[in-house]
């Protein structure tokens, strides 16, 4: 909400499923991967040719791993 992440997808074309996303300082897309895994969170790491980053929280992704994602992102940009 803040500007630090970007979906850059049309809202009306966006899915439910995969949330791809752009951190606003894309130097720091390394160090965002590597806190991630430290914290179990895995395979965030964007298509080749698109970039950036894809959340893909399909039916068997809990509400708490979505959560623990979400508390990611915030914690992450509060940094």
């Amino acid at each position: 909400a803040d500007g630090f992440y970007q979906n850059r997808v049309a809202p009306a074309c966006r899915s439910r499923m995969n949330i791809p996303f752009f951190l606003h300082d894309e130097s720091l897309n390394e160090q965002f991967l590597a806190g991630a895994k430290a914290r179990g969170l895995l395979q965030l790491k964007g298509h080749k040719s698109v970039g950036g980053m894809r959340a893909s929280i399909y039916n068997a992704m809990s509400i708490d791993g979505v959560q623990s994602l979400v508390d990611y992102l915030n914690e992450f940009a509060g940094r």
